[in-house]
């Protein structure tokens, strides 16, 4: 319960999250037409380019609860996929074997490393999914049971979210660690037997089947592959794909917990098994390379360090206080229901971080032609004034591969800006006023129309007034 109040605390700062309109915006369409787009109607630059929703499913949830509070039924949705998250990280690290306080210090840390990638996101769900997977195999290594759950959970997953490939890395590194039996200094591994290898064998292929109960068929299995593989300029530019830098708060977590992984590894007399020691070093290697994997991290990392962990002494059974305990959580539960932020709150944080005065102004003067926007507008403009097509959204996989990203960086970094504006015969710019684009634009004729703290919209020189 307290971990949960954590969460709910954590989560209320991270609801203004730029690519959640543009989800709410097809779970909409999707269940008004039900049918799913085929084609890009959000832009202008890329209309009419084939397009899949490749994470249809896991909008439906958030778009249910928006519709049901608003941005409170945003929020309790995100918060309560998290909160399940981090209980199924905290029920792993007792079922290794860790003291319940042990268990949830440990969970505290998984929190903290997970704080990257807060928010109302499709990724949560993937996250979700990772554990149950991790939960299975774990029951598994100790009943024999419950892999018959992997192929329905890979047939949701891959719906939900493209990290369905890195359950997959999951499942083969766990089989492949089990075909050698041995020990080697601190590691140890125990051969599968030949009944324990034809389950997981077959659990394998029946998963990767799974993949294709997916109404796109073999485009969303590629999918992620496309990412990995022909979005280069994505990754490059988009903040969470950037490698770890250990001079932030997250990188400071990062680099903590790292130390804290080889503590464990040289102090403790704890003997890792091998698929351990290499899930470890997958996980650390992907959440280095990328700040945003540094949430799958902690849900592998935390419930191997955690029985090592003595923070605390161990409980005395006979000390327990159910009745105590239980009104605790009774007070902590409407302690969450008094403290939970207001619509109004969580409006005004969303309208700190998104042009929603600018946009009110601009339908009331009526305002008409193409808009160079803000990346991070993009996926609200879509929500908010779907009459505006964007330049570029959230949907990055479209305008890498159009150009229309590499010509995004190449405006806003003042390289060949003029060239651009010009070749998508943009007549409006709505940027954030501290952008330099922006800058420079306000001292080459442009007009400035609107602007507030949160963003500044300039006309072309050649435009008449609105």
């Amino acid at each position: 319960m307290l971990l949960a109040v954590v969460v709910f605390v954590v989560s209320a700062k991270d609801i203004a999250e730029s690519d959640i309109w543009w989800h709410l915006q097809n779970a909409r369409h999707l269940l008004a037409k039900h049918s799913f787009p085929s084609t890009d109607t959000y832009s202008f630059t890329a209309a009419g380019s084939p397009w899949i929703d490749h994470e249809w499913l896991s909008e439906i949830p958030f778009y249910l609860g928006f519709r049901a509070a608003g941005l409170q039924g945003l929020l309790l949705m995100y918060g309560t996929m998290l909160s399940l998250t981090f209980a199924g990280v905290y029920y792993r690290c007792c079922l290794a074997g860790a003291t319940a306080i042990n268990a949830a210090a440990a969970t505290l840390g998984a929190v903290l490393l997970g704080e990257v990638s807060f928010g109302p996101r499709m990724l949560l769900f993937g996250w979700l999914c990772m554990v149950c997977l991790l939960i299975v195999l774990d029951r598994f290594r100790q009943s024999r049971h419950g892999l018959w759950m992997l192929p329905p959970l890979f047939a949701f997953w891959i719906n939900l979210h493209g990290s369905w490939v890195f359950g997959i890395a999951v499942l083969v590194i766990t089989i492949v660690c089990g075909l050698v039996g041995g020990e080697w200094g601190g590691i140890v591994a125990r051969r599968w037997t030949t009944s324990e290898l034809r389950k997981l064998l077959l659990t394998l292929a029946a998963s990767l089947a799974a993949l294709f109960v997916n109404p796109f068929g073999y485009r969303l299995v590629l999918y992620p592959f496309d990412l990995l593989l022909r979005q280069k300029i994505n990754l490059q530019h988009i903040d969470e794909w950037q490698p770890v830098n250990f001079q932030t708060g997250t990188g400071k977590v990062a680099l903590l917990s790292i130390f804290v992984l080889l503590a464990v590894a040289l102090v403790s007399q704890k003997k890792w098994r091998l698929d351990e020691a290499s899930l470890t070093a997958f996980a650390l290697w992907a959440s280095l390379m990328h700040v945003r994997m540094l949430f799958f991290l902690g849900l592998i990392i935390v419930p191997i360090l955690a029985p090592s962990l003595r923070l605390f002494p161990r409980p005395d059974p006979a000390s327990d206080r159910p009745r105590v305990n239980a009104l605790l959580m009774m007070c902590i539960a409407a302690g969450l229901i008094l403290w939970f932020p207001s619509e109004a709150t969580l409006q005004g944080k969303v309208d700190s971080a998104f042009p929603t005065a600018a946009l009110d102004w601009m339908q009331r003067q009526h305002i008409e032609g193409r808009i160079f926007n803000n990346y991070s507008f993009g996926g609200y403009m879509i929500w908010k004034t779907p009459e505006y097509k964007t330049l570029i959204d959230g949907r990055a996989d479209l305008f890498v591969h159009n150009g229309t990203f590499d010509q995004y960086v190449q405006a806003i970094n003042i390289d060949k800006s003029f060239e651009v504006l010009d070749e998508h015969k943009v007549d409006y710019v709505l940027l954030q006023p501290g952008q330099p684009l922006a800058y420079v634009l306000q001292r080459s004729g442009w007009k400035t129309l609107y602007s507030d703290q949160v963003a500044v919209l300039l006309q072309r020189p050649s435009q008449g007034n609105p």
